[in-house]
């Protein structure tokens, strides 16, 4: 009996409604070379796995760690371009109306994102996403990002529930689908909201 259902946050509940990728943006604007896949995993374990003092100490960190000089002007324009977008952060159409459907049906609903405590205090300013959550839960709090499967593990610590009642849902097939399955964990691989509501409906989940 499926008693959690656990979300990814960006493409899955919320995005960014800017026409470029941010970590595209910063290696353009600053010159670095390196690969884009690799360089989003750079950003992320300097920037979205602990709490900070101050967001110019993170992006302070985030250009040592790309190689960049650490400079005034280097920090905040790393800043600026991911500010920007994070200002632009919106839910889709039917995120609330869900959430909604699913609370009401007795789920309890989790969060497990790779996200800055930055974007996620501006996240829940804009949409007031949170609401609608039990059990929000973000690589800053644990120290990791997906697919470490201490996220899922620590999910499953803090909701209590076994990994045959949950189910993770998320765009990410290496990041939200391969990984909660190693645990038992269902998942379902985000595409759309009418494949979504279909995937669930293999769980017995019905939403309109």
């Amino acid at each position: 009996m499926i008693k959690l259902i656990i979300f990814d946050l960006w493409q899955t509940l919320a995005y960014r409604n800017v026409k470029y990728s941010t970590c595209s943006e910063m290696l353009k604007q600053t010159g670095v070379d390196i690969p884009k896949d690799k360089f989003v995993k750079i950003f992320e374990n300097s920037i979205q796995t602990r709490k900070w003092d101050s967001k110019f100490e993170a992006y302070k960190t985030l250009c040592k760690n790309m190689g960049l000089e650490i400079t005034e002007k280097n920090v905040t324009l790393l800043m600026s371009i991911r500010d920007k977008a994070e200002a632009e952060a919106t839910l889709y159409p039917h995120v609330i109306s869900m959430l909604t459907q699913l609370r009401e049906k007795g789920y309890k609903i989790g969060l497990i994102s790779n996200t800055s405590m930055f974007a996620a205090e501006i996240v829940n300013k804009k949409t007031n996403l949170f609401y609608y959550l039990d059990y929000p839960l973000f690589s800053f709090d644990v120290g990791v990002i997906k697919p470490d499967l201490k996220f899922f593990k620590e999910m499953l610590k803090i909701s209590k529930c076994k990994p045959e009642e949950c189910i993770m849902v998320g765009d990410k097939l290496n990041d939200d689908v391969i990984p909660p399955r190693e645990l038992g964990i269902n998942s379902i691989h985000y595409k759309d909201y009418n494949s979504l509501k279909k995937d669930f409906e293999s769980f017995g989940i019905f939403i309109k």
